[in-house]
């Protein structure tokens, strides 16, 4: 306090006063340090909490106290007064507080307890009206215990209850309130009815016998039923006996007329057992289903109940048209999904929920209830609705974008299959190839069950599975020369036609059944005229190993000899005209090149077979009729007979066959005069070729002396000529004839029989 007041009395002076002068390094640095701390811990701290304050600040006092040794004592007794100082204002504070607190306390207290007596009064009044009740009802109590006591107390006595008529109030059945009144027509109706009680108890007494009787006669009745039934059991036992002695003694009889060898009559009899009891059983079998029928028409005819199940339907639509009516919609689905024996479960009933609008945002429509109640009731049912019935709720469920409804139906087998349930769910998707929105999985699904390969491969290209598509096709040989245009325009792509063409045995045999040329026609009906050339380009190079291919496709040529059926030289001439309309012309002559030089070939070895057939034909004719005049005069042995007769036959059977090759010779001849300029080119080249190879046949042909018999000589069957069609070409031999070239066919292949040696220019 004297600091404070000399404070205020010694004016300050207007200048800054300096901080005391630092001689040390230590101390400067010190004081650093301090008021950096000092810093940092406030702005740490809340600066309205003065504990924390405090705090900080008895923490430097500290530092400072061990920081200046020589003061040390002095300032530690300084800071010890200081905090005597400081707790003995906080413990007035807390005492100031807590006094504070109770004098509250005290100021309160008579508040409190007048609320008190106040309290307690209220609980004594309320203790009065109890015991006042309990004395009222115990004073009750012991008035119906003294009353119970008397009434125990007296005796007891059986009284007849008296019997107290009914007064009848109704008026008597057919009779009026006039004629109730009237005693003559009361009198005439009193005659009537004694005289029904008379004819009733006559009746009762004639007609009718006491249970036990009845009894009786059912105990009788199961006796004579056991009896014949134990009769019915021995005559059958009887007759099956004298059947199988009866089947026996014809086994026995028979065998005994053939004595088959190898073969006794036990085993003649148990062969004939098995044969009767076969019949036997089929016979019963038929009979038994015409008694069951029968029996269960008469039973349905006569059936009682059928009456009360009509009545019983009747009730059951009446509450569904109710149901419906009031617009319980999803009671009256499940209610007609239950319906007995299926009476709503109808296109009927499903029309009349299709007609109901249902308003927006309402959940399902009723028609999907009516259809989700209708197939969750299918196992209880006991049958799947028909297949008119399962494509409306197929279509109402797609209707509604609900497609996991349709997959939950088709897992649990609740819905009929068709093709046309099939292709609705097919053509319900809008998506592009791939299709993601699951729609063609699910008709692939229905088309495996029903096994509809077309539609099953249609169904795998739309969802992008191109080899998926392709083994199926393999798998059930179903990708043929019909389908493909239709599977090119979903998955027109390079590998897929490509794999169309995929083959086996080095490029020799296709794995399916297509045509080149149908499938050519198919994309040129699609416009894809380069999908063409890099076929032709890939069949020309058809070795799997050239390329690093992942199957080996068919060759050019192999495709273009097994279409020669079935696709004509006029379309391979259309096929080559697009292929050079639109830049493919290196394609397009090479597929032409392949064609001429088939047909070529094929022309060559049939004008060369004619030939041969001919000419042995007619040196056999001449050998023959030589033959026939030189023995004439003589005596003919048998032996020389019969092989004149022989070989008479074989040159009719050869001229016959002559006959018949010629026409595909001119067809041939036909078919390659009507080619374009490029192909008469080719033709020119051909039929010189093949003049010098009929020269050379013609030269080196043997001539046949008169009079010489050729007795090792055969003329060549057809059978070997379809035999022999693959082709190699030698040279006659010098002074024997011309040079030229013999053309020979074997092993069905109408061009060279080593195709690494030889390529198309060489044949």
């Amino acid at each position: 306090m004297s600091s404070s007041r000399s404070s205020s009395v010694t004016p300050t002076p207007s200048y800054h006063k300096l901080p005391p002068i630092i001689t040390t390094e230590s101390d400067r640095l010190f004081l650093k340090d301090v008021n950096t701390f000092i810093d940092t811990e406030l702005n740490k701290i809340d600066h309205l909490d003065e504990e924390q304050r405090y705090m900080v600040y008895k923490a430097v006092f500290n530092k400072v106290i061990d920081h200046v040794r020589a003061y040390k004592p002095i300032l530690t007794s300084i800071k010890k007064e200081y905090e005597d100082t400081i707790e003995t204002i906080k413990k007035g504070q807390r005492e100031a507080n807590f006094l504070q607190g109770k004098l509250k306390a005290m100021a309160s207290e008579p508040s409190t307890l007048r609320n008190y007596k106040k309290r307690a009064d209220e609980l004594e009044e309320r203790v009065n009206l109890v015991r006042k009740e309990n004395d009222s009802l115990q004073s009750e109590l012991e008035e119906i215990q003294a009353i119970r006591k008397d009434r125990e107390r007296r005796p007891k006595t059986a009284e007849t209850p008296k019997r107290q008529l009914k007064k009848d109030s109704r008026l008597i059945p057919g009779l009026t309130l006039e004629e109730t009144t009237d005693m003559k027509i009361l009198q005439k109706k009193f005659d009537t009815l004694d005289r029904q009680l008379k004819e009733v108890n006559i009746s009762l007494k004639a007609r009718f016998l006491p249970k036990s009787h009845k009894l009786q006669l059912k105990e009788t009745l199961d006796e004579k039923v056991a009896y014949r039934d134990k009769l019915l059991w021995q005559s059958q036992v009887y007759k099956t006996r004298g059947q199988k002695l009866k089947i026996a003694l014809e086994a026995a009889q028979a065998y005994n007329q053939m004595k088959p060898p190898h073969q006794t009559v036990g085993d003649a009899v148990i062969i004939a057992f098995h044969q009767a009891s076969g019949t036997l059983r089929a016979e019963m079998e038929k009979a038994d289903g015409e008694q069951s029928e029968a029996t269960h028409a008469s039973f349905e005819d006569d059936d009682p109940n059928k009456e009360k199940e009509a009545e019983m339907m009747l009730e059951y639509i009446e509450r569904f048209n109710e149901l419906f009516e009031d617009g319980h919609f999803e009671q009256a689905a499940v209610h007609a999904a239950n319906s007995p024996k299926g009476i709503l479960r109808t296109q009927a009933t499903l029309a009349k929920f299709r007609d109901v609008k249902s308003p927006v945002g309402s959940g399902r429509s009723p028609l999907l209830a009516f259809c989700d109640a209708l197939m969750s009731s299918v196992k209880a049912a006991g049958n799947k609705p028909n297949e008119a019935l399962s494509m409306d709720c197929m279509g109402a469920s797609l209707g509604e974008n609900r497609l996991e409804l349709a997959y939950h139906w088709l897992s649990q087998d609740r819905l009929t299959l068709s093709h046309g349930l099939g292709r609705m769910i097919a053509e319900h998707c809008s998506c592009p190839v791939p299709c993601r929105c699951g729609c063609q999985a699910l008709a692939q699904a229905v088309f495996v069950r029903l096994k509809a390969h077309d539609d099953v491969l249609l169904s795998m290209l739309r969802q992008g599975k191109m080899q998926g598509a392709l083994q199926y096709g393999k798998l059930w040989f179903c990708i043929n020369s019909d389908n493909v245009g239709e599977l090119l325009a979903i998955s027109p792509c390079q590998q897929f036609v490509d794999g169309l063409m995929e083959s086996e045995n080095g490029g020799r045999k296709p794995i399916l059944n297509i045509s080149l040329g149908k499938l050519m026609e198919a994309l040129i009906h699609l416009d894809l005229p380069e999908l063409i050339g890099n076929l032709i380009k890939e069949m020309l190079d058809f070795h799997q190993e050239s390329k690093g291919r992942a199957f080996p496709i068919l060759s050019l040529q192999r495709a273009v000899v097994l279409d020669r059926d079935s696709v004509s030289s006029q379309q391979w001439m259309n096929i080559v005209e697009y292929l050079g309309a639109h830049g493919q012309e290196e394609m397009g002559l090479q597929l032409l090149a392949m064609t001429t030089v088939v047909d070529t070939l094929y022309l060559a070895w049939a004008t060369v077979n004619e030939d041969k057939k001919v000419s042995f034909s007619t040196n056999v004719q001449t050998r023959s009729h030589s033959d026939a005049e030189a023995h004439r005069e003589d005596d003919c042995d048998d032996d020389s007979s019969d092989g004149m007769s022989s070989r008479s036959r074989e040159s009719t059977s050869i001229d016959h066959s002559s006959r018949e090759t010629s026409p595909e010779v001119s067809m041939r001849q036909k078919v390659i005069s009507n080619k374009s300029p490029a192909v008469s080119i080719l033709k020119k080249q051909s039929s010189s070729s093949v003049g010098d190879t009929a020269t050379s046949n013609e030269v080196s042909k043997p001539k046949v002396k008169k009079g010489v018999r050729l007795s090792g000589i055969q003329s060549p069957s057809a059978d070997d000529d379809a035999g022999n069609t693959e082709i190699f070409s030698t040279s006659t031999p010098r002074g024997k004839g011309k040079g030229g070239q013999v053309i020979k066919f074997m092993n069905n292949d109408p061009y060279t029989s080593n195709p690494e040696s030889c390529d198309e220019s060489e044949v």
